[in-house]
């Protein structure tokens, strides 16, 4: 089992090294470890715009739809920081657009309410 830590993941993906990444998931890293906020390297890929990452985290198991400390699921993340291309990419991933957050908003809310239209599309 990997002896990884949450900031050792912040760093690597911060860094946008998928090669250190992928050595990590090989040496047993939990795809799905969360730090104190409940965000998982699949949030922190998400915040920071690494597609490549994103889609790499999936097709090793992490958890779509995890949310993290305030109920916000990988999708939300992607809606808030109007990431179109990665909202497209969770859904055709199967993301559940259903999924509501502390205060009762689910990604297709947060679309209209902040006005992503480009994201519209994707929940129609």
């Amino acid at each position: 089992m990997s002896n990884t830590t949450f900031e050792t993941l912040e760093t690597i993906i911060y860094q946008n090294n998928l090669d250190a990444l992928k050595k990590e998931i090989a040496n047993g890293m939990d795809v799905n470890l969360q730090n104190k906020y409940g965000w998982t390297p699949l949030h922190m890929a998400i915040r920071r715009d690494r597609r490549d990452m994103v889609s790499y985290l999936l097709d090793q198991g992490a958890d779509i739809d995890k949310v993290d400390g305030v109920g916000w699921t990988p999708l939300m993340e992607a809606v808030m920081d109007d990431m179109p291309e990665l909202c497209k990419l969770l859904i055709d991933k199967g993301a559940d657009v259903t999924i509501k957050n502390e205060r009762g908003g689910s990604a297709p809310m947060l679309v209209q309410k902040f006005g992503r239209t480009s994201m519209t599309q994707y929940f129609s």
